[in-house]
């Protein structure tokens, strides 16, 4: 009688992809368009003594008012930019056969990639409620990634080495990411 040994030849990927975006409140929508109205406003301000300067170049004068008028609603233009693109961010965590990458999403058109680590690294990945968590905080030298925009319930931090040092990451995964990571790193992961 011949025996066989049956083993999985096929090998299957562990792959979870989420989005963690800002709870949306009125005061997000409300700065979100004040950072508009200012973009606009500041941007033909700064149009406006730009072309001051161009035309007063054109006479043979020159004056410092408008330069200075223009540096400062350029800059104020500029500002608005920046808040209105802040006000639409997403965190992306991809999960991939032990893999996490970390992305910031600005606006939903432009990414940043932040982190590529190894869970089995990791020392410890709990609940953000887990006590060992404000005392890792207070660790000297240890570097804080904080790549989250909920806070209360669902955060979770993990403490491992990255470039030579002591890192520790605040984020927010699914239940599901978690079940994951316990999966390829069952004894350093603690769940709620």
């Amino acid at each position: 009688m011949e025996t066989r040994n049956f083993r999985n030849t096929r090998k299957t990927d562990l792959f979870r992809e989420e989005s963690v975006s800002k709870v949306n409140t009125g005061i997000n929508t409300l700065i979100f368009v004040l950072a508009w109205i200012g973009l606009v406003f500041n941007g033909f301000m700064a149009v406006l003594w730009f072309q001051t300067i161009f035309a007063q170049l054109g006479q043979g004068s020159f004056n410092i008012m408008p330069v200075i008028l223009f540096l400062i609603f350029g800059g104020l233009t500029y500002f608005c930019f920046f808040v209105k693109n802040n006000q639409k961010l997403e965190y992306d965590y991809t999960f991939t056969n032990g893999t996490l990458d970390i992305a910031k999403i600005y606006n939903n058109s432009r990414r940043k990639k932040l982190l590529t680590t190894d869970v089995r690294e990791f020392e410890i990945l709990a609940p953000a409620s887990d006590e060992g968590f404000q005392r890792m905080l207070q660790h000297p030298g240890i570097k804080k990634l904080n790549y989250f925009l909920n806070r209360g319930g669902g955060l979770y931090y993990a403490v491992f080495t990255n470039n030579g040092e002591k890192t520790i990451l605040i984020f927010e995964p699914s239940d599901e990411m978690v079940r994951l990571c316990k999966l390829v790193n069952p004894r350093n992961t603690k769940t709620e």
